[in-house]
């Protein structure tokens, strides 16, 4: 019997399916295929991958996903992927043909309007051409992105992607923009019941499904789609469900800024979406490259060694992506025991109740490729991890975290007892692991606080389609600082990374923040909720719900 312990995903709206190709496209680089030297991969990739075979019988790895977008956001994309097209030799008959032939029709009574197909970005053409290196070139993916399926590197099963008829993608407007807009959708027929069973064929592959993970824009629609779904999960399933709320920089930075209106829809999506996940979620974890998405909006949060653009979607996707594959490694390494199930991540950080979560991360993390770890720790300064979770910021005491460190070798630790010297004068030196040395690291730094702390010396590859151009100049091939002067033709092709899923007693002054503007919306006015059935009782009972969740956070506790 497989040891395996399954992990579905879900993803609802465009940002979280910009998120989720970068995720997917991260791990299926890090695959090993053929057996060498080189020491056998410590992640389990069968977790949140699915091995089938299409009709040439030939074996397939694809993501265990269910993903929801609007109508013209897959550009060149089928909704049934690329894999299992079935192909023959077979001549097919073209149907204007057959239709005129059983019409006895002829050409001149015909009109036949084609359109041009869409174009495939030049990434997706040179995938399809086992000649191109795409190591070897640069296609500029920063400048020429215009959505998620021009870098997907991943590819998806037939009954991956579902999209929505009613509504338009469109880059510049919110058409699916209301909480209660996504949880009508969820309740039609349609939907509900070919989704459903979609979520039933993949419990049914499964031998011991641990449990869901469910990415999804908070801002719009998809937040009453997503929370509808979670509700579901929970009346057929009762697994734990892991739920990620995410914020599309563009639209906070762009469509809200002068517009009330807009500003004020997202504040009751926001408000809305966070009171379901009170109940809903086994934990929630709000996700943002700002710092603030409430109705005053925040700069994008600063990261040592790494430039971006604030309102690119690709770029930004790939940070967030970058958290997700590291903080995930706890509930998806090989042999891993209980407390490292999906189950227990979420319990161990949601005691008194406290379900909402920060996530931070250092990427890549600031180390010297000529210095040993204990070193690096004794004389960091600053923050060890930048804050990604929006209108949060956690403080040094009674934290209770979750932290994965990857890509630090252990050889890099500290030096062998006779070469030590001044090293072996730290407390640290008694520290014969990279976990041990960084729970160490946390108890001095944070007080009265406790971490769970999983490392692996794989680091996150940065293979194309990352976008790399983003890390700083100063770093080598494996994301290192270096004093040599860093040649532009050097790439950087793996990094340290250390993420962070953070509780404490600080999160109560986001949620009375969020409470507080939330509050001085007039629900009444705003109807494109109205007139979608929404009823107005019912904002004031999830604004009292925030409320007597925020108490969770004000209690002191011992850890």
């Amino acid at each position: 019997m497989s040891n395996t312990r399954e992990v579905i995903t879900f993803q609802f709206g465009n940002y979280a399916n910009y998120i989720g190709a970068h995720w997917w496209n991260i791990q299926e680089s890090g695959f090993k295929y053929d057996i060498s030297d080189e020491p056998a991969s410590q992640i389990d990739n069968d977790v949140l991958f699915r091995e089938g075979q299409n009709y040439k019988r030939q074996t397939t790895f694809t993501p265990r996903l269910l993903l929801v977008d609007l109508d013209g956001s897959l550009k060149h994309l089928s909704e049934e992927g690329e894999l299992y097209k079935e192909t023959s030799n077979i001549p097919k008959t073209n149907p204007i043909d057959q239709l005129k032939e059983d019409l006895e029709w002829k050409d001149s009574d015909i009109e036949v309007i084609e359109s041009e197909p869409l174009p495939k970005h030049e990434f997706q053409m040179d995938l399809d051409n086992p000649e191109v290196n795409i190591e070897e070139k640069d296609y500029k993916l920063s400048e020429s992105v215009e959505t998620w399926t021009d870098y997907l590197y991943s590819r998806y099963h037939p009954r991956t992607i579902n999209i929505i008829k009613e509504y338009q993608h469109s880059p510049t407007n919110e058409s699916f923009d209301t909480f209660s807009n996504g949880r009508r959708l969820w309740n039609t027929d349609q939907f509900l019941d070919d989704f459903s069973d979609n979520i039933r064929q993949y419990i049914e592959e499964c031998d011991n499904c641990q449990g869901f993970q469910t990415i999804f824009d908070c801002h719009n629609g998809y937040s009453g789609l997503a929370t509808q779904c979670l509700e579901y999960l929970n009346d057929e399933y009762s697994k734990a469900n892991l739920a990620i709320p995410v914020f599309n920089p563009k639209s906070v930075l762009f469509q809200s800024a002068d517009d009330a209106m807009t500003d004020s829809i997202r504040l009751v999506n926001i408000a809305l979406t966070y009171s379901q996940l009170i109940e809903q979620s086994s934990m929630f974890l709000p996700l943002s490259t700002q710092s603030r998405v409430w109705r005053q909006l925040g700069e994008p949060r600063a990261m040592p060694l790494l430039n971006y653009e604030a309102d690119n979607l690709y770029q930004t996707s790939s940070i967030l992506a970058s958290f997700l594959d590291t903080i995930s490694l706890r509930y998806r390494l090989k042999d891993a025991p209980l407390s490292s199930s999906l189950g227990a991540f979420c319990s161990d950080l949601t005691n008194y109740g406290r379900k909402l979560n920060a996530g931070a991360m250092a990427l890549p993390f600031q180390m010297a490729n000529d210095v040993d770890l204990i070193d690096c720790l004794d004389k960091f300064e600053g923050d060890l991890f930048t804050q990604l979770s929006p209108n949060c910021k956690i403080g040094t005491n009674y934290v209770v975290q979750s932290v994965c460190v990857r890509g630090i070798p252990k050889s890099r630790l500290k030096r062998p007892m006779q070469q030590a010297q001044q090293q072996m004068k730290m407390a640290a030196y008694r520290c014969d692991s990279i976990s041990q040395m960084f729970q160490l690291y946390l108890q001095c730094q944070n007080h009265s606080s406790m971490a769970h702390v999983s490392a692996l010396e794989e680091p996150m590859t940065t293979a194309t389609p990352f976008p790399r151009e983003m890390f700083d100049t100063c770093l080598d091939g494996k994301g290192f600082m270096s004093a040599d002067e860093h040649s532009p033709e050097k790439k950087v092709m793996s990094v340290p990374t250390i993420a962070s899923v953070q509780c404490s007693g600080d999160i109560a002054d986001t949620l009375e923040t969020l409470h507080r503007e939330a509050s001085r919306v007039k629900i009444a006015k705003l109807h494109r909720f109205v007139d979608s059935g929404f009823e107005v009782d019912d904002y004031g009972e999830a604004l009292e719900s925030l409320l007597l969740f925020k108490d969770n956070y004000e209690d002191n506790y011992e850890l």
